[in-house]
């Protein structure tokens, strides 16, 4: 029963006060681990559709409201990380999602300024999709980086739908290995 209670009360427990004949003594309890916290911001990352959906399926909308949420729970992990290697590659990923929001903006006014004002909206639409998948390709990648270091540091295995936008896995043997004469010519 005891053990079922624990179970229950773990991860909710944060601080105990205690008080004896006017003195008194905080206890902070840290409930996850440096791992744990990793794995939850992995977890937490796969409900963010907007990192690994078909482009087709992305609205102009739904990205931008997916992506502050995002921004906003990276924000607050930042503050809560304790590993300095944990905080780096969350420092990364808001940064990424902080300059698909430049992007984005950049991108609209661009469209604006450059487009015939007698041209259907259609076009401006297009242009401005056009402009805003491209920002969304660089926040998967840059997330997708970050993600991948993550699990090698802390040794979780990324798999589902976040394996899809990390990078290949390449081994000690392959790091700095010449690129195929396939794309450059050998002289």
């Amino acid at each position: 029963m005891f053990k079922q209670w624990r179970w229950r009360w773990r991860g909710r427990l944060q601080t105990i006060n205690l008080s004896f004949f006017g003195q008194g003594a905080t206890v902070e309890l840290s409930p996850l681990g440096e791992r744990d916290r990793a794995r939850s911001i992995l977890l937490r990352l796969e409900d963010h559709r907007v990192l690994y959906a078909p482009y087709e399926t992305e609205e102009a909308d739904g990205t931008w409201g997916s992506i502050e949420e995002l921004r906003a729970y990276l924000n607050e992990q930042v503050e809560q990380c304790e590993s300095e290697e944990l905080r780096k590659q969350v420092r990364a990923m808001h940064a990424a999602v902080r300059q698909w929001l430049t992007d984005v903006e950049s991108a609209h006014r661009f469209v604006e300024r450059i487009s015939n004002p007698d041209a259907p909206p259609r076009d401006l639409d297009r242009k401005q999709w056009m402009w805003g998948l491209q920002a969304l390709g660089v926040l998967r990648g840059r997330v997708g980086v970050a993600i991948a270091e993550i699990g090698r540091e802390f040794d979780i295995p990324i798999d589902g739908d976040l394996a899809h936008i990390t990078p290949p896995d390449v081994d000690a043997s392959e790091r700095g290995a010449r690129l195929s004469p396939l794309y450059f010519d050998e002289e």
